[in-house]
């Protein structure tokens, strides 16, 4: 006898499984579906809640706090409002190639859990973060685009890095909660106080991703026909929503985030920020992540990421045959291509040449 939800949840969804994926013919039927689907994908995000808090906001110019030289580039950090009294703090990194009358092809880079802006960004700025990149040294995946001649933006998300929340009175008094350091994330209190709302923490993410995307529109430097972006694990799935919900990124690299909802997310339960009201009666993430077609678009797994869920590498191969069966409808299916190493839950580096060729 079981006393938990676990098996009527799994029940529950096999018997109501998503219904609003792409079931099209054509390239005109995608173009229908994914007009309506990001329709009601915002509404599910509670993204006209945003618009409501924003109305008549004009964000002020981003503010430059610091500035080094580095070898090849220059290095930033700027801080830019995204909503009122909201700032995000970020990295812009720019290859000393870059100039107005020569713009350079750029890349937004999102960090993991357990990461921030500084470690994309290769910034060691803290012990946490040098210790993260001493266990996982290939997550400073911005510093390795912008020596690749990328122009490169290194966002902190709501609730990371300088966007950490103060430590919950109620952890610190009953679960003995000690203060975060500096790659500790916030989602979960960021996701209830959203959601009670009528918004939610992807919401958030995406607004903060799209006014940083709206920003970089502003630079001379940067070739807007060539910007894309990419993350690792949190950071792919924010990567796949901006791809999926804004057609300024041209390209996407999503990595460590092609699990479907009912094997990888019901069965390990990740964090908060993976959990959108009533999204599961609708989507799964290989609908969500169809939107991009036919964009260029990468995905990589390790064979051994515990996050695959029970049927291991099984089920990421399934949700990416589902997205490349859309990007079949434009005959484009060499621009959508899966990688996968033998390894656990990491970056791997596998997309580069993918970006390179494509972006």
């Amino acid at each position: 006898m079981s006393y938990t939800y676990q098996t009527f949840f799994q029940n529950f969804y096999q018997n109501f499984p998503p219904d609003h994926g792409f079931h099209g013919e054509n390239s005109e039927d995608f173009k229908l579906w994914k007009s309506d689907t990001r329709k009601a994908l915002a509404s599910l995000l509670g993204m006209h809640r945003l618009e409501q808090a924003a109305a008549g906001f004009s964000p002020a110019v981003p503010q430059i706090l610091e500035e080094s030289e580095e070898k090849g580039y220059k290095r930033y950090k700027l801080s830019l409002e995204t909503l009122p009294q909201v700032n995000m703090p970020f990295y812009m990194l720019v290859p000393d190639s870059a100039t107005s009358t020569a713009p350079c092809k750029a890349m937004i880079t999102i960090p993991a859990h357990g990461a921030n802006k500084d470690s994309v960004a290769g910034v060691l700025t803290t012990p946490a973060v040098r210790r993260k990149l001493q266990e996982t040294p290939k997550e400073n995946y911005g510093e390795e685009f912008v020596k690749k001649g990328y122009v490169v933006f290194c966002p902190d998300p709501p609730g990371y890095g300088e966007r950490l929340e103060r430590t919950a009175s109620e952890d610190k008094a009953f679960l003995d909660q000690p203060e975060s350091d500096s790659i500790s994330s916030s989602c979960k209190n960021l996701t209830m106080t959203a959601e009670a709302l009528g918004m939610s923490f992807a919401g958030l993410v995406l607004w903060d991703m799209m006014a940083l995307v709206d920003y970089i529109e502003t630079l001379d430097f940067v070739d807007m026909a060539r910007l894309g972006c990419c993350g690792f694990s949190g950071g792919g799935l924010y990567t796949m929503w901006l791809a999926a919900m804004d057609d300024r990124i041209q390209l996407a690299v999503i990595s460590g985030y092609l699990h479907g909802y009912y094997d990888s997310i019901l069965e390990t339960h990740l964090c908060t920020c993976n959990f959108v009201p009533g999204l599961w009666n609708h989507y799964d993430v290989c609908d969500i992540a169809s939107l991009i077609a036919p964009r260029p678009l990468f995905f990589e797994n390790g064979r051994s990421d515990i996050l695959n869920g029970p049927r291991g590498i099984e089920d990421p191969v399934r949700q990416y045959e589902k997205v490349k069966q859309v990007y079949e409808v434009f005959q484009k299916e060499e621009l959508v291509q899966h990688g996968i190493f033998d390894g656990p839950h990491m970056w791997y580096g596998l997309g580069y040449e993918f970006v390179d060729k494509h972006l």
